[in-house]
């Protein structure tokens, strides 16, 4: 016993000495803490987040010389357009690729609403399960019916998978044909990079799109009254169908349009939010402040708390550092013929196709968003037609960044010009007035205006033609003469280009009518009867050129006589010839004796 306590003192001692070390250590290391601040002792458990590499991902509108510098972010990709103007106020790496998840459904939504009578019903069928286990949905069943209306409810506000699917097939027979509408729609509308694969947004490697064709699309869907009323209904409830006694109870998954929220904001009017594992949080948010309406998007968030709280952060940016101009230039009443003089055609002019007339109600708008400390003396116009749309547009930009446009509706011959004016001055001074500025010295302050110096154009070139035919008879009437002629040649010219392209495009068309007829027949035939009547084909072929070989056998034959036909000929002509020669000679020998 008495050894056994004797090494227990020596170890406690060895205990001690090796301890007292450290504990001097350890104190002077801690001697450099406040104590008084307990948030300090708190932190040091806690290791700082790292920054993931999207932090730094380019912002491209605070590349522009002079544009508000907008804030750092950690989505991958995001953007902020003005919904009234088109001017996208924030972009960062906005068209690049990146999965959108449940915010494919504003698209679904849209071609819903576009495309459909809301009050009718839909009948769903099993293609309501097939969706990823454990993805949102409102359970569905094969058979159960319920109103388009509550089924676009059902996907924009509880993001049901099951409803998107049988959307999708009610509207194209199938995913597939469905996604090919999407793809469709969103090519319309500008996408520089989307490709839908389903209407619900569950991961597929050819399921992308990028922060810039998502406000495209945003803006789109905001423009139909129908689905802005769905996407900024906060609650909704869906009545008991054929296979339900229960009432489907729908809360809107935007957290900032629920004041119950931290995320609220007074100023969100509707929106999507997504999120899948792959994809991570997506987000896209609409916005009315002020008078300008917006629309965020953030794409690969990692979480939906950050998600909110960047889209908070470039809408407040948007809202805050610019302004928007949407300003009317005024309409007219002046029609075609008072611009070209022609109003001796008297009541009959009434009777003409409204093309040819200046629209009552239409007028030159111009639209544009800027920076608040920029003015419209600053911007830069350009003349631009655009594709698909007669006539032409003024487009601003700010430093190469696009604000807006300048549209109209002046009607001249036969269709909607949207420019009253072809050389516009570098700016445009809005004001109450809105008085315009074109090339030369002249101030255009409204469409009758610019009607009225264009009419009187006409008569004074109209008053000189008369002038010069007075004074000019002959001269006038070999110039007409002349003019007549070339009209006539050119006419000719022309009807026969018509009648040629006319004949051309029958033709095409025909053969276009006998190559889908013939698909259809293939596609009629099974593999047997095609395999039957290649066979047929092959032999007819076969035939043909056996036919042709032996053509051109027996030609060669008739050739190869022929040439010796004429072989034997010229030898009997050389030999009559040289008979003839031998008696000659006899003769001249017999005469000779």
């Amino acid at each position: 016993m008495r050894h056994w306590r004797q090494a227990f003192r020596r170890f406690l001692i060895l205990f001690l000495l090796i301890l007292a070390p450290a504990a001097v250590i350890y104190s002077e290391e801690d001697a450099d803490i406040n104590i008084e601040n307990p948030e300090e002792i708190e932190d040091l458990g806690e290791e700082e987040e790292p920054i993931p590499d999207s932090y730094y991902y380019p912002i491209e509108s605070n590349e522009v010389q002079g544009w508000p510098q907008g804030p750092a972010i950690e989505a991958a990709s995001a953007a902020v357009m003005d919904l009234d103007t088109g001017t996208f106020l924030y972009s960062k790496n906005a068209t690049a690729k990146q999965y959108p998840a449940s915010i494919t459904k504003i698209m679904t939504t849209l071609l819903l609403v576009e495309n459909c009578n809301l009050d009718d019903t839909i009948t769903f069928s099993s293609i309501v399960y097939d969706v990823e286990e454990g993805s949102s949905h409102l359970g569905i069943q094969p058979g159960e019916k319920m109103s388009l209306l509550d089924a676009a409810y059902g996907i924009m506000l509880e993001s049901a998978n099951d409803i998107s699917n049988g959307v999708a097939e009610y509207m194209a027979g199938s995913i597939s044909a469905f996604a090919d509408m999407m793809n469709a729609r969103a090519a319309e509308l500008g996408c520089v990079n989307t490709h839908f694969a389903n209407p619900h947004g569950l991961y597929r490697d050819d399921h992308y799109t990028c922060a810039y064709d998502m406000a495209l699309i945003a803006r789109a869907a905001y423009e139909n009254p129908i689905f802005r009323k769905i996407t900024g209904t906060r609650y909704y409830d869906i009545p008991e169908t054929n296979l339900t006694e229960e009432v489907r109870y729908l809360r809107n998954h935007h957290n900032m349009m629920h004041s119950d929220t931290e995320y609220y904001r007074d100023w969100c009017t509707g929106g999507k939010n997504g999120y899948t594992e792959a994809c991570l949080n997506t987000l896209v948010t609409f916005g009315e402040k002020d008078g300008k309406r917006l629309v965020g998007v953030v794409l690969r968030v990692n979480g939906a708390g950050k998600a909110y709280e960047e889209t908070a952060q470039i809408m407040e940016y948007g809202f805050d550092e610019f302004l928007t101009k949407n300003v009317g230039i005024g309409s007219s009443q002046t029609d075609f013929y008072d611009i070209m003089n022609l109003r001796y055609f008297g009541i009959a002019s009434d009777f003409q196709s409204p093309a040819w007339k200046r629209s009552t109600s239409s007028d030159c708008r111009i639209s544009v968003t800027m920076p608040k400390n920029v003015s419209m003396q600053d911007l830069d116009c350009e003349v631009q037609a655009r594709e698909g749309v007669p006539g032409k547009i003024i487009s601003y930009s700010y430093n190469g960044w696009p604000t807006g446009m300048a549209t109209g509706a002046f009607y001249p011959i036969a269709g909607p010009v949207q420019l009253f004016f072809e050389k516009p001055s570098p700016w445009l001074e809005i004001n109450q007035t809105a008085e315009t500025s074109v090339s030369g010295n002249i101030q255009i302050e409204s469409i009758d205006d610019l009607t009225a110096w264009i009419s009187g154009i006409f008569v004074t070139c109209s008053q000189m033609f008369l002038e010069f035919t007075e004074n000019n008879l002959f001269a006038a009437a070999a110039a007409g003469l002349v003019a007549l002629i070339l009209i006539l040649v050119f006419l000719v010219v022309l009807i026969f280009r018509c009648t040629s392209d006319y004949r051309i495009q029958k033709r095409r068309k025909q053969e276009e009518i006998e190559r889908r007829k013939r698909e259809e027949e293939i596609d009629r035939m099974t593999a047997a009867e095609i395999e039957q009547e290649l066979r047929a084909v092959m032999e007819e072929e076969r035939r043909r050129k056996e036919q042709a070989q032996k053509e051109q056998a027996e030609a060669e034959k008739a050739a190869a006589e022929a040439e010796l036909m004429e072989r034997k000929l010229r030898e009997t002509e050389d030999l009559l010839a040289e008979l003839e020669r031998e008696r000659q000679e006899r003769l001249n020998k017999s005469g000779h004796v």
